[in-house]
């Protein structure tokens, strides 16, 4: 692959689009999962893709910024330079059990890959579900990558962003966290809900929505 865009998206996350080299592949994966990138200094580090797998012909990556990681490494690159990574992996999600159901998303920090690939693909066959809810949390608005994304969601669905940091309010800004939104959200056994951010964040929020009644195997995680 070689790098097509390098986007800061705020001061912790930039974008990245991967085209293939050759005009003739294609990528097919599955909203959810994840590739491994083979750095020039031969460090292998996995990233959750951030594209809806109904586009072919690129893939995108939301990274964390680190110092000393490969993920600094690629941020440092330009546009033409090449890239290895492996064939999509992992389980991801199975859209195809979502139809005629209520969908929540639930998600923090660069945790935001999987759930946008899953976002944009249901979207673009949201007659298929029943009502779909997203809650993104992070510190302050500066935080927030994809805006134009988010500009959309809003529109479409049930989008919320949940800050614990928030310079002004809105009509989909939350103070707090979204364990702290999940309590006033009408759940049911038959909700699906993906979950992505930190062990603990997921912990807590399983336990939340089993609280509110969710089924254990309706609470998924995309590894």
């Amino acid at each position: 692959m070689e790098i097509a865009e390098l986007k800061q998206q705020t001061s912790a996350l930039f974008s990245v689009r991967l085209v293939p080299k050759a005009d003739d592949i294609q990528m097919h994966f599955q909203a959810g999962q994840c590739v491994n990138i083979l750095t020039l200094r031969d460090q292998k580090t996995c990233f959750s893709i951030a594209s809806e797998p109904e586009e072919k012909n690129f893939i995108e990556l939301l990274i964390k910024t680190q110092a000393e990681t490969p993920a600094h490494e690629i941020s440092r690159m330009k546009v033409g330079d090449p890239l290895k990574i492996s064939q999509p992996f992992g389980k991801g999600f199975p859209i195809e059990r979502f139809k005629n159901h209520d969908l929540l998303l639930v998600g923090i920090g660069s945790g935001l890959s999987p759930l946008r690939s899953l976002l944009k693909s249901l979207l673009r066959k949201d007659h298929q579900f029943k009502q779909i809810t997203f809650i993104y949390g992070a510190r302050s608005r500066d935080e927030v990558p994809f805006t134009n994304d988010f500009d959309l969601w809003f529109k479409k669905i049930k989008a919320h962003i949940a800050l614990t940091q928030p310079a002004s309010a809105g009509p989909n800004i939350f103070q707090g966290r979204v364990t702290d939104f999940i309590p006033s959200l009408k759940l049911n056994a038959e909700t699906i809900c993906c979950i992505c951010g930190n062990k603990e964040m997921e912990e807590q929020v399983r336990i939340l929505l089993e609280t509110k009644g969710v089924s254990r195997e309706n609470i998924l995680l995309n590894y």
